[in-house]
């Protein structure tokens, strides 16, 4: 993925996109057919008074113009893009544009400022989530710590935009990376990793096709076979990164594959050949208008004419190299021609001319020695108040970190303790909850209870009293019909049992005389004599434990709803009760010899049984836990009996 990107998802684009991709492609591949293309929607973009449109031209103009070396006219083209950016207010294209001038300027100004402005760029793009504002702000902040020999926080630079490269899969931004640490590392004698890293990035520049990015790596794999002292590959990539960047009309590249070439054949003693590479150099600088660049050639020139004794053209390109000098930022080349012409004056025994060109010499190494302390004491003056500035934010930043650290720590211990109050509310609110339904529930079940009592003396008391004095009234009267007469005494004598036998279901009248040991004890005999079951009980335990009346009810209608089951259901010949005290418990076995519990007919038929039974326990604070013997029914039960 190209640098192309930075115009994606901005609005007012949209029907424009195709051709701005096909420009991003031309300016890695074949820039003069990219100009094209900058015409044409330079037209488009006035016609239709589309800003957003003129400020992605303006920064791709820059950013071809600093492709070719025409820094002074990059920087141009970058500002009208600032001022459009900031004109419909689009931060992506403004953030786009600032970070490519500084790039430029870094170079040329002290890179302190520039760092300071390449931080807020990032810090902006992160906020807008601008990933690739993000990489290419790191990318400078590493430059201007290399400038500035912070060589950690160079490389930390790098390595931070590396990663995030890599994690939003820009694949040119990482190749690009990955060949400015190579050069980095380089120049830090450790050509062994450098060229692990710009083998990387030559790999990824094939891979994206990307004509620009391999002619640049293979430069740089150039310089490293010169550091190596392998001349021959050296020779061999600035031959190949020459060819392909003349094919491809990158000529600012084939100047520099050039200009590298004649450099080595000179150390070699190639003169003929290197004034040949030399020669068509000059003619691409001068059509390329590579102006700064153009001094260089003309000096090498001159040596190999002065080699040669030909003084009269050594003193014109000398004179040439003079004037282009002045298209320099830098006064790199002075020094040499100096040198040059005190040396030739020197061999013509014009000594008159060789002590003035060696004062001229001396003065300005002088000049550069004095201009180099100032420039010393300036730059280490201010790298120590970047280092200082630097380490006062450190020690801000981690004190707002301590300070961040204590405050999440105290809102952590807050939430905590907050969250068990509210546990703690909440669970005494259904302690409470649940305290009031039981007592809710026990007190329906005993009011339930005395209801049962009040019906079952009523049935007794008053409608079996009533149904007796009818029936004695009856029998004193003068029968009509014998047969009659007969018939309605049965029906009375059925009616008051079936009366009895409601109030004696609804409230047990023995288990308030006779106490629960004896009332099941009854109970238990009745069915005896009612069924052929055998019943057997152990009971005794009873008379020494006190229970309060509503839980005798509880337990006697319990023990009541097994004997039923079993007389229903289980088609048992014998069953048997057993009561048994542990400790405050007590524990009531039922079993017998039936068919056992058939799951599928108890779930369904009587699930309403099992669940009174389990709904008493509950309010007798007791459990049920049923076996599965191999023949019948067992159930053990066991009830939390009170502290009296």
């Amino acid at each position: 993925m190209s640098h192309a990107q930075f115009f994606k998802g901005v609005k007012g684009l949209r029907p424009y996109e195709k051709k701005l991709e096909q420009l991003d492609g031309y300016l890695n591949m074949s820039p003069a057919r990219g100009k094209k293309i900058i015409r044409e929607l330079t037209v488009l973009a006035k016609k239709n008074d589309n800003s957003t449109l003129m400020a992605v031209l303006s920064i791709y103009e820059g950013t071809f113009l600093y492709y070719i070396g025409n820094n002074d006219s990059a920087l141009v083209y970058f500002d009208r893009a600032i001022v459009e950016a900031e004109r419909i207010n689009n931060n992506q294209l403004r953030s786009t544009a600032s970070i490519r001038k500084l790039f430029i300027l870094h170079g040329s100004k002290n890179s302190a400022p520039i760092l300071t402005l390449m931080k807020d760029e990032f810090a902006i793009a992160r906020a807008n989530k601008d990933t690739l504002n993000m990489i290419y702000s790191l990318n400078g902040q590493a430059l201007c710590y290399d400038n500035l020999d912070s060589t950690k926080a160079c490389i930390a630079a790098y390595m931070k935009a590396i990663k995030l490269a890599k994690s939003s899969h820009n694949n040119y931004e990482y190749g690009f990376l990955m060949n400015n640490l190579g050069l980095l590392k380089l120049r830090l004698n450790s050509p062994e990793q450098a060229v692990v890293d710009l083998r990387k990035s030559l790999s990824i520049a094939k891979k994206l096709k990307n004509i620009r990015l391999e002619v640049t790596v293979r430069e740089n794999l150039g310089y490293y076979y010169t550091l190596t002292d392998s001349i021959d590959k050296a020779i061999e990539e600035y031959n190949s990164t020459f060819t392909l960047a003349n094919s491809r009309n990158f000529d600012h590249l084939a100047f520099n594959s050039l200009l590298n070439l004649g450099f080595i054949e000179h150390q070699l003693g190639n003169n003929e050949r290197c004034d040949s590479l030399l020669n068509v150099a000059l003619n691409i600088g001068r059509k390329e208008k590579l102006l700064y660049a153009l001094s260089p050639i003309f000096i090498t020139m001159a040596q190999l004419e002065m080699d040669a004794g030909n003084y009269p053209k050594v003193n014109a390109l000398l004179d040439s190299a003079q004037r282009y000098e002045t298209f320099s930022s830098k006064n790199d080349n002075k020094e040499a021609m100096y040198q040059i012409r005190y040396e030739m004056a020197k061999q013509q025994g014009n000594f008159e001319s060789a002590l003035e060109y060696y004062t001229q010499l001396a003065q300005f190494r002088d000049s550069l020695d004095r201009n180099g302390h100032m420039q010393m004491i300036t730059e280490l003056q201010l790298k120590y108040d970047f280092q200082r500035k630097e380490k006062e934010h450190e020690k801000e930043k981690r004190q707002f970190e301590a300070q961040s650290s204590r405050m999440r720590q105290n809102i952590a211990i807050g939430i905590i303790v907050l969250l068990l109050f509210i546990g703690i509310i909440i669970v005494y609110y259904f302690r409470g909850k649940n305290k009031r339904e039981a007592a809710f529930s026990a007190a329906l079940v005993n009011r339930l209870e005395e209801e049962r009592g009040r019906i079952a003396r009523d049935l007794h008391d008053g409608l079996g009293q009533s149904l007796i004095i009818l029936k004695n009234k009856f029998n004193k009267s003068d029968p009509l019909d014998a047969t009659a007469a007969q018939q309605i005494d049965e029906s009375f004598s059925e009616t008051i049992e079936e009366v009895r036998s409601i109030a004696r279901s609804l409230i047990p009248p023995e288990l308030r005389r006779l106490g629960l040991r004896k009332s099941l004890f009854r109970m238990l005999k009745d069915i005896e004599d009612s069924t052929s079951i055998i019943a057997s009980s152990e009971l005794e335990i009873l008379d020494e434990v006190q229970l309060e009346v509503a839980d005798e009810i509880r337990i006697y209608r319990i023990i009541q709803e097994l004997t039923n089951n079993t007389i229903k259901h289980s088609r048992a010949t014998s069953l048997k009760v057993e009561f048994e005290r542990m400790g405050n418990r007590l524990q009531i076995t039922y079993q017998d010899n039936g068919k056992g519990l058939d799951e599928a007919r108890d779930t369904n038929q009587n699930s309403v049984g099992m669940k009174s039974i389990e709904q008493r326990l509950k309010y007798l604070n007791g459990t049920l836990r049923i076996e599965n013997p191999a023949r019948g029914f067992k159930a053990v039960l066991r009830i939390k009996l009170k502290t009296p």
